[in-house]
């Protein structure tokens, strides 16, 4: 976990082998990231974005607003180190996707799920 005084980064590395072990990672991240739903939800929260980078290979994940600028205190991050092959973003977003149909802490809420690659500003919607 690292606090740049605005955001706290929870931050982790993974090493996977297969798409499977690279699918639990996410799952994890995801169940981290709803975790901390309840202090990061305030009166401007909209989106639940996903951010895929594809230069480092991280997954960002934040509550943010309908701009898509005021993010929430709590930020969690994940850095996939591969082994044989990178990940396709395609795959990632389709395993988001899948598993926050039957996540419940997030359909506690009513945020709407977004994924982007490059810009905030070209979000998918899952």
């Amino acid at each position: 976990m690292v606090s740049n005084g605005e955001h706290v980064v929870h931050r982790c590395s993974v090493e996977y082998y297969s798409d499977q072990d690279a699918e639990i990672a996410i799952n994890a991240c995801i169940d981290k990231t709803c975790g901390l739903l309840d202090s990061n939800i305030q009166y401007h929260s909209r989106y639940l974005l996903f951010g895929w980078d594809t230069t480092s290979s991280t997954l960002t994940i934040v509550v943010t607003d309908d701009e898509k600028q005021r993010d929430s205190r709590d930020v969690v991050q994940c850095q996939f180190v591969a082994t044989d092959k990178p990940l396709d973003p395609e795959d990632i977003q389709f395993w988001i996707k899948d598993y926050l149909t039957t996540c419940a802490a997030f359909l506690r809420y009513s945020l709407i799920a977004a994924f982007h690659r490059e810009s905030r500003a070209n979000c998918t919607l899952l």
